[in-house]
């Protein structure tokens, strides 16, 4: 599988290749990962709790700005709200950026939207592709590749706050191996385990 799409406001280049996990096969986690919280946003959203740091909002928009544009109007002028997370490494010359972006699949058809139930522990997270950038870090030379079927976990209610619904990535460099989990009500939901063998 190769990366085969680029980011509009990052320069052509490279051609990677990476492999990813089989569907439905269980991941198990090797010892000693170090893991990093995304950082959650919200485009189109006005409440509190999504603003995500300046540099995230940047890269995020870079990043999905066609795909948010490309959403259709509701209610008149109004725009559907999006959610973004984000994370970042630098290894070996490049940064990796892990971002997954999550909407209505009304206006964003490739996520499928959680559960409508009321019931205890139904899982809050969509599902939804999980987008990898790789870019030069000398050149600003950028690719990337969609990745099926990544949960997506933006809840930050009053009674679900982000401190106990969050996803997470660890990077293995020597490895070129990532790694992502996803935390709800406030544990591991393994069915959302993934990994991705990188360039």
């Amino acid at each position: 599988m190769q990366f085969r799409k680029t980011v509009s406001v990052l320069a052509l280049g490279l051609s990677l290749a990476v492999g990813v996990q089989a569907q439905g096969k269980k991941v198990e986690f090797p010892k000693g990962l170090q893991w990093q919280t995304m950082d959650m946003l919200a485009f189109d959203y006005s409440y509190s709790g999504y603003e995500g740091t300046p540099e995230s909002r940047k890269l995020a928009a870079a990043i999905w700005g066609p795909t948010l544009k490309s959403f259709p109007a509701r209610d008149g002028d109004k725009k559907y709200p999006a959610f973004v997370n984000i994370t970042t490494f630098e290894a070996g010359g490049n940064r990796y950026i892990f971002t997954i972006l999550s909407a209505a699949s009304l206006a964003y058809p490739q996520c499928e939207d959680p559960p409508n139930s009321s019931a205890i522990h139904t899982p809050i997270y969509a599902i939804c592709p999980m987008r990898v950038v790789i870019q030069s870090l000398s050149g600003g030379q950028a690719t990337q590749q969609d990745f099926p079927r990544y949960c997506n976990i933006t809840s930050n209610e009053e009674d679900q706050p982000k401190s106990r619904n969050y996803e997470q990535v660890a990077f293995d460099a020597k490895n070129r191996m990532a790694y992502v989990r996803v935390v709800q009500y406030g544990k591991p939901a393994p069915e959302c385990n993934r990994a991705i063998k990188l360039p």
